[in-house]
């Protein structure tokens, strides 16, 4: 949770260091794909699980260029919604962390606070799941989808031990 000094303060430090595979920026002068928003939340979640970060950002309000120029985007309310909109299409019903509202300037500025993929688990929007490759919205690709697979331990129960004999294996188990 961020307090708005704090909100304020971060978005200017992710303008300065320009997107990044966990940051994206936004016009979205009125209107925004909902779609197009749960592609992000995928893509954002799964670049920030590889990456190891504790979260990613969709704002909107500024554009690609770093240039602040607000939003109408719901401003006439139902804004938090959409933490229980974006459910009925993640897996394991994952949604944001937070959305911020906050005043830069003159600006109104959303803020999309998106939780990493879960170890192991690719995060999906209806099914498919998204990354980034530079301006872009990609599936994720099967080298991506490897490296969050690989954060669970072994499963040794599908692994064979060779001496093993049923004198191993417990009664009551």
């Amino acid at each position: 949770i961020y307090t708005d000094l704090q909100l304020k303060e971060k978005i200017q430090q992710m303008v300065n260091d320009f997107e990044s595979e966990v940051v994206e920026f936004k016009e979205a002068n009125n209107n925004y794909s909902f779609k197009d928003i749960g592609k992000y939340f995928s893509a954002l979640g799964n670049e920030a699980n590889i990456r190891g970060k504790s979260e990613a950002w969709l704002i909107f309000g500024i554009t690609n260029d770093g240039l602040y120029k607000g939003t109408d985007y719901r401003k006439s309310g139902n804004l938090q919604s959409l933490k229980k909109e974006i459910t009925s299409g993640t897996n394991e019903r994952l949604t944001f962390l937070d959305i911020y509202e906050v005043t830069i300037g003159s600006h109104r500025i959303v803020a999309f606070q998106i939780p990493p993929a879960m170890p192991g688990i690719p995060t999906t929007w209806y099914g498919a799941a998204y990354a980034r490759e530079n301006e872009s919205l990609v599936p994720l690709p099967m080298n991506k989808v490897d490296l969050i697979r690989s954060q669970v331990g072994m499963d040794w129960s599908k692994e064979i031990v060779e001496e093993a004999t049923i004198d191993d294996l417990d009664p009551e188990a």
